[in-house]
């Protein structure tokens, strides 16, 4: 394949690459988000369990109850956290992937290069070899007739 087409398939791939960095991205803040949320939950939980206990025993039950629904709700989002996490591994793993092959085809079409370029140089020194073959062959020709002429 040619050094052209190689570079074809490379934006191609950088293309693929791109599109799973802005992936990743998007996880990344999804994650983010995710435990912006879990961080006010513990908030929440922390001024409920350092409010003072009430005397009441109805507002005793109702501090109780927020306790275990924060309790639940943070069990909930850690649930979401770990979810976000996992998702944000595998957009990593998937650009990570993209990257790599970008990388390799860029070695590849640097080897190219290096391997077209010293073709090239060989073929050039071939040229002038015989260039110069021939011009000493022409100039042992003409000296040959104009000696031969002479006589």
């Amino acid at each position: 394949m040619s050094v052209k087409r190689f570079q074809r398939l490379l934006k191609i791939r950088e293309a693929q690459e791109s599109e799973a960095a802005v992936a990743l991205a998007g996880r990344l803040a999804e994650l983010n988000r995710v435990e912006q949320q879990r961080a006010l939950l513990v908030e929440y939980q922390a001024s409920y369990l350092n409010a003072p206990v009430p005397n009441d025993v109805h507002l005793m039950k109702q501090l109780s109850l927020m306790h275990h629904q924060l309790r639940e709700a943070l069990q909930q989002q850690d649930l979401r956290v770990a979810a976000a996490q996992s998702q944000v591994d595998q957009a990593r793993a998937a650009w990570m992937d993209r990257h790599q092959a970008s990388r390799s085809l860029e070695k590849l079409i640097e080897r190219r290069r290096r391997f077209d370029s010293i073709a090239d140089g060989r073929r050039q020194q071939r040229e002038l070899d015989m260039w110069a073959t021939r011009k000493a062959f022409d100039s042992d020709r003409d000296a040959g007739f104009a000696a031969s002429g002479e006589e």
